[in-house]
């Protein structure tokens, strides 16, 4: 093999010995486990001194009853029980789009949907302090924080990448993640590659390994649960029926056979309606509040939807129409049935949901509002508690 020399391999093995003496969860669990006394009544299935195995005992092993001792931990964020551990992005100078090559070179190409206030420079250091402030409300509540930061001056298959901000695109279920293949304006553009790296950040630093990337014409992006056994799924410019056809097989073997997919037809084209506060990600138009409770945006969901909301015995909760617009107001962070995250400007929103009965932890997030995204988008949920289920 070719060896890369002068300043440039120096500079190499260096981020090499770097890499290769961070310790991370599952070195700490791999010394764990060197110091026990191993024997082989440890080993699943084991009959005894001299009799032979059976084959078709390992065969119905469930991975999930051997995921915990392989890497030293459990994960999954598939329901509303109470949150444990979440990743954020550490907010990073190279994620401001007002520096990034394309928006010189093609402003209105860039400029998806007329939504970007390109006379808007995020304040990055602002936004840093509204990350930390975040991490400290999830902290106060019982949740880990993980930080995950990105290579300096990351690129994506098409150029520089941007948004890095957005942790949620990395969906983490029982056992491991999904990989999206997004499908829109600035996710080919400089983002494609993105959720990729997510992915091996959460294997190499938790232990979390990917069950699914999306291939082919697929298009999906991730989508909410209401309840352990309810996953709404928003069905439009960033998800196609080849995407989630592709990942509700892996959904039901994980979650239950049960679970009930409710695919939400996002009205329009668009990513995000500046008119209306309609959104092709279920996560800004549909939120758990409890076992049978939901926040939604009314404009942004399909009749199908509200049909079934009905019928299954929701409690409704709208958001306002004003604050949807300007703060996304229906995207929230479920903390525990009963206790949620909300944007601290859509306060009509939060009152209502608090007239429901549920308690509102407020966050301010201003500055990511900018990028068309809200808290939910922040946040890599990593792993929950079982919480309620509605059906089963």
């Amino acid at each position: 093999m070719a060896q890369i020399k002068g300043t440039e391999g120096e500079a190499l093995s260096e981020k090499r010995r770097s890499h290769s003496f961070a310790v991370t969860e599952y070195d700490r669990h791999q010394e764990v486990l060197r110091q026990r006394d191993w024997k082989l009544k440890d080993v699943p299935f084991y009959k005894g001194k001299g009799k032979q195995h059976d084959p078709f005992d390992w065969a119905n092993l469930d991975y999930l009853d051997a995921y915990q001792q392989v890497y030293g931990r459990r994960c999954g964020s598939g329901g509303i029980g109470k949150l444990r551990e979440v990743g954020i992005v550490r907010p990073s100078p190279d994620d401001e789009y007002s520096n990034h090559p394309y928006f010189h070179e093609d402003k209105a190409y860039m400029n998806r949907d007329g939504f970007f206030l390109l006379s808007d420079k995020v304040d990055i250091a602002k936004l840093a302090d509204e990350a930390a402030a975040f991490a400290d409300a999830f902290e106060k509540n019982g949740v880990k924080v993980y930080w995950v930061e990105y290579p300096e001056k990351p690129i994506a298959a098409f150029g520089p990448m941007m948004n890095m901000h957005s942790a949620a695109e990395l969906l983490v279920l029982p056992g491991g993640s999904i990989i999206p293949k997004k499908g829109y304006a600035l996710a080919p553009t400089a983002g494609l590659g993105r959720a990729e790296y997510l992915a091996r950040w959460a294997f190499w630093n938790l232990g979390i390994p990917p069950l699914l990337t999306v291939t082919g014409k697929g298009v999906w992006v991730t989508g909410v649960f209401i309840a352990d056994d309810v996953y709404c799924q928003g069905m439009g410019v960033e998800t196609n029926w080849e995407g989630l056809n592709q990942v509700a097989p892996v959904l039901k073997r994980v979650c239950g056979e049960n679970l009930h997919i409710q695919p939400i037809r996002t009205p329009g084209w668009k990513y995000f309606d500046k008119y209306t506060g309609a959104n092709t990600h279920a996560g800004m138009v549909i939120g758990g509040l409890d076992t049978n409770k939901v926040l939604v945006h009314t404009a942004g969901i399909d009749i199908d939807t509200h049909v079934w909301l009905r019928k299954s015995g929701y409690t409704i909760v709208e958001a306002d129409l004003e604050e949807q617009i300007k703060h996304s107001a229906a995207a929230i962070v479920n903390l525990e049935p009963g206790h949620v995250m909300m944007h601290a400007r859509a306060k009509k929103t939060i009152a209502a949901v608090e007239r429901a009965g549920v308690q509102v932890t407020p966050i301010d997030y201003d500055e990511y509002n900018k990028y068309g995204a809200a808290i939910t988008c922040a946040t890599m949920l990593i792993d929950r508690d079982p919480g309620p289920r509605k059906f089963s």
